[in-house]
């Protein structure tokens, strides 16, 4: 399949966006060299709390966040929608919306990785996507090698020339960065802490609207 038919997806609550989300982000989508990639912001996660940011200051801290990756879209679909954010809906609203020739790669952390089997129809997921699972540090490694053995007939140890297949789950090796969207919550008055884990326009964009405060 030509690269150009690959879509990256990316959820999550972005309450905020940090270090850790853009540079996973800008290095998976470097190395896989990928065309497009949605960013999907989501009002309410059925695995965490209700959000702080609002929905539309969700969207500026991402469009700041990612103003220099021409490859990066953010679709607001979950922000509109009522109730909790599933994929597997989303998914077919992108499914209607794209085509079925294109290819939809699901990127998520390994820390999701880990409850992925307790997401709405995973399954499912999993026939509609190829999973591609980020390397993340600071987590509990038993976690992580129980989930590989519950996915134990989907995961491929190689993904070749970018030749992704569908119902598969792909490790991908990153440069981790243990940012946290709840550590800096909980710190919002250290300001190495803000300066370390937020881009400096983030952060500057936070202040000004007191996001958090």
């Amino acid at each position: 399949m030509s690269k150009k038919d690959y879509i990256g997806i990316f959820g999550g609550s972005f309450d905020p966006i940090h270090k850790g989300h853009i540079e996973s982000l800008k290095s998976v989508t470097k190395k896989l060299k990928l065309s497009k990639v949605l960013v999907i912001p989501n009002k309410v996660s059925p695995l965490k709390d209700l959000s702080v940011a609002s929905s539309m200051e969700k969207i500026k801290m991402l469009e700041i966040a990612f103003k220099d990756l021409k490859e990066i879209e953010i679709e607001d679909y979950e922000l509109k929608k009522e109730g909790p954010s599933f994929m597997i809906e989303t998914l077919e609203y992108l499914g209607k919306k794209f085509g079925k020739k294109k290819h939809f790669l699901l990127i998520i952390g390994e820390d999701s990785f880990q409850s992925f089997h307790l997401w709405k129809n995973y399954q499912h997921i999993l026939k509609m996507t190829s999973l591609l699972v980020m390397n993340r540090p600071g987590l509990n490694n038993d976690l992580t090698t129980k989930a590989i053995k519950l996915h134990q007939g989907f995961i491929e140890n190689t993904y070749g020339d970018n030749n992704f297949k569908t119902g598969k789950i792909y490790f991908i090796r990153i440069k981790p960065n243990s940012a946290s969207s709840t550590h800096i919550r909980e710190n919002m008055d250290d300001q190495s802490i803000l300066a370390e884990s937020l881009d400096d326009d983030v952060l500057k964009y936070l202040k000004e609207q007191k996001i958090y405060n």
